[in-house]
Parts: C-alpha cells; sequence; structure tokens
C-alpha cells in the first residue's frame, strides 16, 4: 500500500457525535500529506473505500468483512465491485419485511453517498493530483449508482469480474420494486413471491 494511502487511510474519519458530522479528511490535511508522495489510482481508491466504510460505521451499519477486497483495487470496477458488495452485505436478507428492507435501504444509501462525497472530494484536494486520479475516483461513484437503479440491462454486468455479483443483483433490484410497491400502494401484496414476470429480470 503506497504510504499517501496509509496515511490518508488513517486520518480520523469519524468526528466526536457533539461535533456534528464533517469531512474526515480536510483539505490542509490532504495538502500537508501530499507531500509524501503523489496520488496514484490505487490510493485514490484506497481512500474511497476507507471513506465509505467510516461513512457505514458512524451510522452503525454492519457490513460483512469477506466484502472487503483482499488485495487493493487497482481499477474503478474493482473498487465498484468491492462497495456494491458492501451494500449487499449491509441489506437484510429476503426474509426480512418490506418496511425493515426499507428502512435498511433508506440508511445505506446515504451513508454510501456520503462516504463517496467525502473520498471524492479527499482525492480532488490532494495537491498536484492528476486529472486521471479524479476522473477513475468519479468513476466509481457513477458505476456504483448505475448499478443500484434498477436497470438489469447495465453494461457493466458485461464485465468478467462482475458476473458473479448478477443474481445477488437480481433479488435486490426484485425487492426493491416490490418495496417501491408496497410504498406506493399499501394495499399490495406480491403473495410472498419474486416479480420475476416483470420485464429484463
Amino acid at each position: 500500500m503506497p504510504a499517501a494511502a496509509a496515511a490518508a487511510a488513517r486520518t480520523p474519519t469519524a468526528p466526536p457525535a457533539e461535533q456534528g458530522p464533517q469531512s474526515p479528511a480536510s483539505a490542509a490535511t490532504i495538502a500537508d500529506r501530499a507531500d509524501i508522495r503523489p496520488l496514484d489510482v490505487t490510493a485514490a481508491l484506497q481512500i474511497l473505500l476507507a471513506e465509505v466504510r467510516a461513512a457505514f460505521e458512524l451510522q452503525a451499519i454492519a457490513i460483512d468483512s469477506n466484502a472487503s477486497a483482499n488485495e487493493p483495487p487497482a481499477s474503478p470496477p474493482q473498487a465498484a465491485r468491492v462497495l456494491l458488495q458492501m451494500v449487499l452485505s449491509a441489506m437484510p436478507d429476503e426474509s426480512a419485511s418490506v418496511p425493515a428492507w426499507n428502512a435498511a435501504l433508506a440508511r445505506v444509501e446515504p451513508a454510501l453517498q456520503t462516504g463517496l462525497d467525502r473520498g471524492i472530494d479527499a482525492v480532488t484536494a490532494w495537491r498536484d493530483v492528476s486529472a486521471i486520479v479524479v476522473d477513475a475516483s468519479k468513476e466509481v461513484r457513477v458505476l456504483v449508482f448505475s448499478t443500484l437503479g434498477d436497470d438489469p440491462q447495465n453494461p457493466a454486468w458485461l464485465r468478467p469480474e462482475w458476473v458473479g455479483l448478477a443474481p445477488k443483483f437480481a433479488r435486490f433490484w426484485r425487492r426493491r420494486r416490490k418495496a417501491r410497491r408496497a410504498l406506493a400502494d399499501p394495499d399490495y401484496s406480491s403473495g410472498g413471491r419474486d416479480d420475476d414476470s416483470e420485464p429484463g429480470t
């Protein structure tokens, strides 16, 4: 792990509760640490993962330890996969009620957004950071949130490293569609079955 990334990852990311939420890495701190060595793509992606984990921890969102990467991600798709695994591990299983599932998603998605935004802010504030590194960080956010949308035709699923997640996200999309229907129509009931009859699933 590059020294710059290690330093950034060790930056406190959860401020005391009484101070209220704030960015875990201020621009001034980032600039100081930038004197160590330039920020590369791998280090930037590690910052994103660290910030999302910190945002989840701040909201007491539990994730499976196996969702973390064994090796630092070297590309935006690899980092996005790790983040998507974190999201899946934070969600209740299929036995959860619709209200419980909705409540979990309402906590997970904002925490994910907050972590990614803070990570990208930290990367962007790094002294003399290259446009390639900033763009790679932003690409992760696009990949993650386009996948969390319920479009199973997302071209990201054509990536070999993502194939294993497709069945899990098919179930995720079905659960979210059912949850949305239940919110829109309190009388809606799926009778306990998944919405496999819908197009595109």
